[in-house]
């Protein structure tokens, strides 16, 4: 039996726990609604087996399979062509989902799943081969090669479209980058390319009409494009409306009344509303910690390759939870970002339990 981290698996043990409860709470009467009050486990039961169960096989893969992954630089490749391929085929009409306005979910039938959510970790240690393999060579053709590579695999999750998932992934990549260099002048270097980046993506990415929409409605207070304005106004007042202490788990008031996208967008604002002021700070904290953990495990690692994957998921998971959080408290402009163990939308966490599973081995 292999060795692993037992804070680690801890904290992600505690924080499945958690989206258990929550998403029971947050779920019941959305699916009784669903079901014509035949089944309030309708949406639970789904999520058990598609981010509970699966989840767990995933992580458990992790740890058996990590090394192999950190290692064996064909497998990888492979995977993540073949993620890249249904990234691809997610924009031809046979193989889109039925209705969907954009073109993230791969349907196949039989199964349907958002292959730009299970790229992140095949994505991660392509780069960190890829930087591995550059050691010797410039900074200036390091960064000629890391954009080259990021507008491959990043443009068509822009186009899907899917500013947020491009944002963490670039984050977390960066990350990458930023382990490899030796001085401050290479640092700084980075950190300007980086910004440039960002603005770049940004400033295209409001050619979309949705998104000039969403962003004056957030600094107008829904004063213009009012509609855009109801899931932000809705997840703030669940939270302000859970007080100090919440209204108790079950309690919500506004799983009832409706918050759209509540199983994936919103979920943290029925935990805030429940939970209150104190258990909201307890879940970041447990985040941080978790986190933390990561963190402590990369300064610990000897292997190079590890502590890069390590680095990155921890920005991966910051950047989700922070994206998360802030746009259910009205901080940021609503994301469309799922919150790690607590959303529906087992694509994405499915790819972290895997994830979290390689960095819990020892070793």
């Amino acid at each position: 039996m292999p060795k692993v981290d037992g804070i680690l698996i801890f904290l992600v043990l505690v924080l499945s726990i958690l989206g258990i409860l929550n998403f029971f709470s947050a779920s019941y009467y959305y699916s009784l609604k669903k079901t014509n009050n035949q089944d309030g486990y309708y949406f639970l039961k789904e999520f058990l087996f598609k981010n509970i169960l699966l989840g767990s096989i995933f992580f458990i893969c992790g740890i058996l399979l990590g090394d192999l992954f950190l290692k064996n630089r064909k497998i990888v490749f492979f995977l993540l062509l073949a993620t890249y391929s249904f990234i691809i085929l997610g924009f031809l009409p046979v193989f889109r989902l039925e209705n969907a306005s954009a073109s993230r979910w791969v349907n196949l039938g039989i199964i349907t799943f958002q292959p730009s959510e299970i790229i992140k970790p095949f994505l991660i240690l392509f780069f960190i081969f890829v930087l591995d393999n550059l050691k010797k060579v410039s900074l200036l053709n390091k960064l000629i090669i890391f954009v080259l590579l990021i507008v491959v695999f990043l443009l068509p999750i822009f186009f899907q479209p899917s500013l947020s998932n491009v944002l963490i992934i670039l984050m977390s990549l960066s990350s990458i980058f930023l382990n490899y260099l030796k001085s401050f002048k290479e640092f700084f270097s980075m950190f300007v390319v980086l910004i440039v980046l960002i603005l770049i993506l940004i400033l295209l990415g409001s050619f979309w009409n949705y998104r000039k929409e969403r962003i004056i409605s957030f600094f107008t207070k829904g004063e213009t494009f009012q509609g855009r304005y109801f899931q932000i106004a809705q997840s703030e007042f669940a939270v302000l409306s859970g007080g100090l202490f919440g209204k108790g788990i079950g309690n919500s008031d506004f799983k009832i009344i409706g918050i759209p996208q509540m199983l994936t967008d919103s979920i943290f604002a029925i935990y805030a509303e429940e939970n209150g002021f104190i258990g909201s700070l307890f879940l970041i904290f447990l985040f941080f910690a978790l986190i933390l953990r990561i963190i402590i495990r990369a300064i610990n690692t000897q292997n190079q390759i590890k502590k890069s994957f390590c680095l990155a998921v921890a920005v991966w998971i910051f950047c989700q939870t922070f994206l998360h959080i802030g746009s259910n408290i009205a901080l940021i402009v609503p994301t469309g970002v799922i919150l790690p163990f607590f959303s529906s939308g087992a694509s994405g966490q499915l790819a972290l339990y895997f994830s979290l599973g390689i960095i819990s081995k020892n070793g």
